[in-house]
């Protein structure tokens, strides 16, 4: 069963799953995070990366925040730290086969 976090109600994420949330995203390959975008007005979603830079705090609105390190949605390359609020659903994935595994 998939449990789902409401990540805008900081009181609904104590500690440990803040820690269980951040484990599990940072276990995972990469991640997609679908949240709404201010400036364009528009829900979207972004494929990232976490790293040791990353982190998961919250905000003086009291809304959690998530930066990670963002990646381009068309070349998949690095495109900077980004900064997310008003986050609806955060998706870890593992890559098919391991990295030193040669593919026929």
């Amino acid at each position: 069963m998939t449990e789902y976090l409401d990540l805008n109600n900081p009181e609904n994420l104590d500690a440990e799953m803040r820690a269980d949330l951040i484990k599990q995203i940072s276990k995972a390959d990469h991640f997609y995070i679908i949240f709404y975008c201010k400036k364009r007005q528009q829900i979207e979603q972004r494929r990232c990366i976490w790293d040791s830079q990353s982190k998961l705090w919250e905000t003086k609105q009291n809304k959690i925040a998530i930066t990670a390190l963002a990646l381009d949605n068309e070349e998949h390359t690095i495109d900077g730290y980004r900064t997310f609020t008003d986050i609806f659903q955060v998706v870890g994935r593992k890559s098919m086969h391991d990295v030193g595994e040669e593919l026929h």
